[in-house]
């Protein structure tokens, strides 16, 4: 079943799912950094996949497959900027270190946690009959 995310709503009822997994794709920011920069950040597992420990109202902490520590995601101010389209998130980042940037996360369920397709079953309208008492 793909992720379809279309608001933060959306998002954080994903993420609220068992085997959600988000992935950096893309880091605008760090785009722009040497490339000894880029190597030490990738190393820490920053671009690994990273699944959902804990959710609050105003943020996410995940774990990084095969790496220590966690990461949070934040989102108490608000999702300004956030965009949703099919299954990526877009991130800005207020570095205030030049040019706008941002981030690009993947979302996707771990191997084994995949929900089955639902199927839409249509239902029958109840006939008025039905409802009447008899005379």
């Amino acid at each position: 079943m793909a992720v379809i995310l279309r608001n933060l709503t959306d998002f954080k009822r994903f993420l609220g799912k068992p085997g959600a997994t988000i992935q950096l794709v893309r880091n605008t920011f760090m785009d722009r950094q040497p490339e000894s920069t880029r190597e030490a950040y990738r190393a820490k597992g920053m671009y690994a996949p990273r699944a959902v420990q804990a959710l609050s109202r105003k943020a996410a902490v995940f774990t990084l497959r095969g790496f220590p520590g966690t990461v949070w995601l934040y989102w108490d101010k608000g999702a300004r900027g956030w965009r949703f389209s099919g299954d990526t998130v877009t991130v800005p980042l207020v570095t205030g270190l030049g040019p706008a940037d941002e981030l690009v996360y993947r979302c996707s369920f771990a191997d084994g946690f995949e929900p089955a397709p639902r199927n839409r079953v249509s239902r029958q309208p109840k006939h008025a009959e039905a409802h009447l008492a008899p005379a």
